[in-house]
C-alpha cells in the first residue's frame, strides 16, 4: 500500500512541478483561503447568521466546520507523517504533521457549506455560478499545498475526503435548510 501511495504522490508532484514558477504569488495567496482562521471565520459568520435566522440546524452545520479541523488535528497526531521539504516551508511556519491536509479538509467543508447555501438560497443562475466558484476554492487550495511543497498529494486527497465526509454529514444528516 505504501508503494502505491508513494507512486501516486510522486506522479502528482511531477505533474505539479511543471507549473511555471511565475505562479508562486498566486499559490502563496490562494493557500491562505484554507487557513484555519479563515475557515473558522466562515463558520462563525454562517453560525451567527443562522442564529439570527433561528435555524438551529444551520448553527449545528456551522459547528461541524471547526469540528472537522479538530478531527484532522487528531489524525495528524495519530499518523505523524512528516511534511515534504520544499522552498516555501520556512515562509509558511509549519509546525504540525502532514497527514491529512487541514487546509484541504477545512476549505472543502467550509466552502462546500457556502456553496450549498448559495445554491439553495440565491436565485438561478447566479446561485449556480457562485456555487461552482465556491466548489473550485478547495480544489485550488489543495493544489496550492502540493505546489508549495508543504503537503504530499495523498495528504491533500485525504483532507478533501475528510471535508467531503463532514459536508455529507451536514447536507444529509443535519439538513440545515
Amino acid at each position: 500500500m505504501k508503494t502505491i501511495i508513494r507512486r501516486f504522490d510522486s506522479t502528482i508532484v511531477e505533474w505539479v512541478r511543471h507549473i511555471p514558477r511565475s505562479w508562486d504569488p498566486f499559490f502563496l495567496s490562494v493557500t491562505h483561503l484554507g487557513d484555519p482562521i479563515v475557515v473558522v471565520l466562515i463558520s462563525v459568520v454562517v453560525g451567527l447568521w443562522a442564529f439570527v435566522q433561528t435555524n438551529i440546524r444551520l448553527v449545528i452545520s456551522a459547528a461541524v466546520v471547526p469540528a472537522t479541523l479538530a478531527v484532522g488535528a487528531v489524525l495528524k497526531l495519530l499518523f505523524e507523517r512528516a511534511r515534504p521539504v520544499g522552498d516555501f516551508s520556512h515562509l509558511l511556519k509549519l509546525d504540525t504533521f502532514s497527514f491529512p491536509s487541514g487546509h484541504s479538509s477545512g476549505s472543502m467543508v467550509a466552502y462546500g457549506l457556502l456553496a450549498f447555501l448559495v445554491w439553495k438560497l440565491v436565485p438561478a443562475p447566479y446561485g449556480y455560478v457562485l456555487a461552482v466558484i465556491l466548489i473550485c476554492v478547495p480544489l485550488v487550495v489543495g493544489i496550492s499545498r502540493v505546489y508549495l511543497s508543504v503537503h504530499h498529494p495523498s495528504d491533500v486527497l485525504a483532507g478533501w475526503l475528510l471535508g467531503l465526509i463532514a459536508l455529507g454529514i451536514i447536507i444529509f444528516v443535519v439538513r440545515p435548510l
